[in-house]
């Protein structure tokens, strides 16, 4: 009858579990690295040529180019009233990564991005790396910026079509 000690011999079950018990105690300890997430930095973010203190300033934080610009999919969003000229505030709990922001000035108050006829903003709106809007929109690829701590700082220009 086998009891599964090591060696392939037949020993009493009491036995070969006081070897294993045994050979543990001696064993030399082997540290486990425990993997940890890396630290979040905080993100500073300047958004100029704000048009006006009426409204909020909407921001997007996108952590990946098929979630890119779609509301529903962002990693984080933020907003703070809107000042005419500029606007600062500061996105904590970001891992250090690549990232792609964008930001629009809702005016009138209803919490949306209002657009006109054929999708032209009625309202103001920028990205990180102020990528060109012409002939469509930017893709994650013009926006990313790379975050690493202890703090990034992002400059973005809001742009008005009317």
């Amino acid at each position: 009858m086998s009891t599964g000690c090591p060696g392939g011999r037949r020993r009493r079950p009491l036995r070969c579990a006081a070897l294993l018990l045994s050979l543990a105690a001696v064993a030399p300890a082997v540290p486990v690295a425990a993997e940890t997430p890396p630290a979040a930095a905080p993100l500073a973010l300047t958004i100029t040529n704000v048009s006006s203190a009426e409204g909020t300033v909407y921001v997007a934080v996108y952590d990946t180019p098929d979630a890119f610009l779609d509301a529903d999919r962002k990693r984080l969003g933020a907003k703070a009233p809107a000042e005419a000229g500029t606007v600062r505030l500061l996105v904590e709990g970001l891992p250090p990564g690549r990232y792609a922001i964008a930001v629009f000035h809702d005016e009138n108050g209803n919490g949306e991005f209002d657009t006109g006829l054929f999708g032209v903003p009625l309202e103001g709106f920028g990205f990180t790396r102020d990528p060109s809007v012409v002939p469509s929109l930017p893709d994650f690829e013009d926006a990313a910026i790379s975050l690493e701590p202890p703090e990034a700082q992002a400059t973005l220009r809001m742009r008005y079509t009317f």
